[in-house]
């Protein structure tokens, strides 16, 4: 006679409703997971940005109430000073961004500023001296040479207001884009090779997005500064581009860290252009998307 087979003992059978059970709570985490991760990972970034602008009202109507109602301030005429005209951008900057990144469940946080002149020792945990306008996204730190500033004004002066501002909100949007986490998912993205329509390295796609964002801000900036022109984009630009490779071939000429010669001028200026005419942070994700120029 065949022998019996041998029925498994119940601690067996207990173990392995135990492993199937613990195989089913696996699965459902990582569908779960799958799910937050495409509903809100760094791909729909820029879609949680909403487009409306803050407030820059150009007059006050007249109020029934019999309390005057508050002037509204004269457009700030570009100050001569350098150092003066840092405080008025990184004033803007932080109301604008402050307004936008509110409306995106973020939040705005001051960078540190660093001014000096010429040349800078050990900044960013980086050895040796450095020149020039960067962004340190490790502390959170924006360093601005004001003798490169001061050299951009008088080397073209009928843009050196428009180029001035520029290189301050650019270092800034560097900030803002540390606040946004996006460092690491350009990285990724071009890791995967999907930037090869657009931008030739994640160095120049951090770049170009970085002027998409200042373009975003002074088309609500320019409403109090005037001296944001649209018709100076592409002169000023390409006053930056040509002081920046000049002073890179200067004879013991610390180096820039950030490359704001990187990227043609007529693509900066392209991106620019895109944030400065939509007004709308969330269509600088077309550097993304297979269009870029």
């Amino acid at each position: 006679m065949p022998a019996k087979a041998v029925a498994p003992t119940p601690r067996k059978g207990l173990l392995l409703r135990l492993l199937r059970g613990l195989a089913w709570v696996l699965i459902i985490v990582a569908v779960v997971g799958v799910a937050l991760y495409l509903a809100f990972g760094p791909a729909h970034l820029f879609d949680r940005l909403k487009p409306a602008p803050p407030a820059f009202p150009e007059q006050v109507t007249a109020s029934p109430d019999p309390v005057a109602a508050a002037p509204v301030p004269a457009a700030a005429s570009a100050p001569e000073d350098t150092r003066e005209l840092i405080a008025l951008v990184m004033g803007s900057v932080e109301d604008i961004w402050g307004e936008f990144l509110a409306r995106g469940d973020y939040v705005y946080r001051k960078p540190r500023l660093e001014l000096y002149e010429g040349r800078i020792e050990a900044a960013c945990k980086q050895s040796g001296a450095v020149s020039g306008p960067f962004y340190c996204a490790d502390e959170k730190r924006i360093y601005l040479d004001l003798t490169y500033l001061d050299e951009l004004r008088k080397r073209a002066p009928e843009v050196s207001d428009f180029a001035r501002t520029y290189v301050v909100a650019h270092e800034a949007a560097h900030h803002v884009q540390n606040l946004l986490g996006t460092t690491a998912w350009i990285k990724e993205y071009g890791e995967r090779g999907e930037m090869a329509e657009g931008p030739r390295s994640v160095e120049e796609a951090q770049e170009l997005l970085a002027d998409c964002l200042v373009g975003s801000w002074a088309s609500y900036a320019q409403r109090k500064y005037p001296w944001l022109k649209p018709q100076d984009v592409e002169k000023a630009l390409k006053a930056v581009a040509a002081l920046s490779e000049e002073r890179a071939g200067r004879q013991g000429q610390p180096p820039m860290p950030d490359p704001l010669t990187l990227g043609s001028v007529q693509a900066r200026t392209h991106w620019f252009t895109l944030g400065f005419e939509s007004g709308d942070a969330r269509e600088c994700s077309q550097l993304f998307g297979g269009v870029a120029q």
